[in-house]
């Protein structure tokens, strides 16, 4: 499973500026999960349709073959929004243990994790939004391509910041090698890409 952040550098290299390092956000970050344009809808999001599919997919009873795969290959990073992230890293969680992940199963999850009180409301409230958002259990190999198509073209965005700042603050003998690090990180998450597309 390949993450959005870069290749890490070997031990014996130079600290390099890793993507990620740009923009940290916090998983309890409540005020970024409740940060939307009201004229956000999840019916319309891949990302909230990909949660809504694996969710409504488990109603047959088990651990579907599919949801495995893709829980497998789709990280948290893969996702934009922040309450996404987190919805996708307890229903992945769940496959992963072999346990229920249905809208009910997932909302215990978040309530046994201490996640019911007022702190949370956004992220809960987003569930809800997920839950109902319409999509069908067997489309979500279909929202899961799309999520990854969407993560690695955002990553792109991630990469070309992370080099002007490289460009402006790391010694010039780095900055070459700097440049191919983040070249092999891309071609990983292409091969990703193509690696899932190819096994449906």
């Amino acid at each position: 499973m390949m993450p959005l952040s870069a290749v890490p550098a070997p031990d014996d290299e130079p600290t390099r500026i890793h993507p990620r390092a740009l923009a940290p956000v916090a998983d309890d970050d409540v005020a970024a999960v409740d940060d939307w344009s009201a004229a956000h809808l999840p019916a319309t999001d891949p990302e909230a349709l990909l949660l809504c599919a694996l969710m409504w997919s488990a109603h047959t009873g088990g651990v579907s073959t599919e949801d495995q795969r893709i829980t497998a290959i789709v990280t948290g990073d893969d996702f934009d929004t922040v309450a996404y992230r987190r919805l996708f890293v307890v229903i992945a969680a769940l496959v992963a243990a072999g346990e229920p992940y249905d809208p009910a199963s997932v909302t215990a999850a978040f309530m046994r994790s201490g996640s019911g009180g007022a702190k949370d409301a956004p992220l809960l409230r987003r569930l809800n939004e997920v839950i109902t958002a319409g999509a069908d259990g067997f489309t979500a190999t279909h929202y899961a391509d799309i999520v990854l198509s969407q993560s690695y073209r955002r990553s792109y965005r991630t990469v070309a910041a992370a080099i002007v700042q490289a460009a402006e603050e790391l010694p010039e003998e780095q900055l070459f090698d700097h440049l191919v690090e983040y070249g092999r990180a891309q071609r990983a998450l292409w091969q990703r890409l193509n690696a899932f597309r190819g096994q449906q």
